[in-house]
């Protein structure tokens, strides 16, 4: 395992303790996936409270994803993308703008 990404996950796990969030990698087991996540997207690593709240919005998307790709009665697949650590206020603030206020979302 790259000692980059056993820092990443020290920092990870310090941060949440600090700020009293709890860490990507106690919800699924999602630390790795987010870590992959960030560089197969080219994200920069936030730092500090920023670290932690983005890999807890990250555990919770994937958890998401995951409860509603089991589910059999859904119509489609979802999956993880560039917004995957980013609350559904976030995207439509930043990407939809009036848009999604005109739409109610």
């Amino acid at each position: 395992m790259n000692k980059s990404y056993l820092a990443i996950v020290a920092l990870l796990a310090a941060a949440a303790a600090i700020y009293n969030l709890q860490p990507a990698e106690t919800q699924n087991g999602s630390t790795m996936q987010y870590l992959n996540f960030l560089r197969k997207f080219g994200k920069q690593v936030p730092v500090g409270q920023e670290l932690a709240y983005r890999s807890a919005v990250f555990a919770e998307n994937l958890a998401r994803i995951e409860k509603h790709n089991a589910d059999d009665s859904q119509t489609y697949t979802m999956g993880v993308n560039q917004f995957a650590d980013l609350t559904q206020e976030e995207f439509v603030a930043n990407y939809l703008g009036e848009l999604g206020t005109f739409h109610g979302i």
